[in-house]
């Protein structure tokens, strides 16, 4: 639970493996329905991540106010991270279905 504040690497942002990094550059397409998966995933293990550490911290274990609050302030961003792409799918679901065909 040590990590520095300013490490914004675990964010809900999916990390591309070095398959879906050849893919990119070769010029395949990235399936998108895995990397969402896989942000979802990222997303909901730093909400499990966050409330053990709020109940690490009421129990009173070895863990500083500010580990706490790094934990559920970074559940948080990966939450409204989560938001702005399910608002963005259906703003783009919504623009398909008024297309006229």
């Amino acid at each position: 639970m040590t990590q520095p504040i300013g490490n914004l690497q675990n964010l809900a942002v999916p990390k591309l493996t070095a398959e879906l990094s050849g893919q990119i550059s070769s010029g395949d397409s990235v399936n998108f329905q895995n990397l969402l998966l896989e942000s979802l995933g990222q997303a909901s293990s730093m909400q499990t991540a966050s409330q053990a550490a709020i109940e690490q911290s009421l129990a009173g274990g070895d863990i500083t106010q500010v580990e706490v609050f790094s934990a559920v302030k970074k559940a948080d961003l990966a939450m409204r991270m989560m938001l702005q792409m399910r608002n963005k799918a259906m703003e783009a679901y919504e623009e398909i279905k008024q297309l006229r065909m």
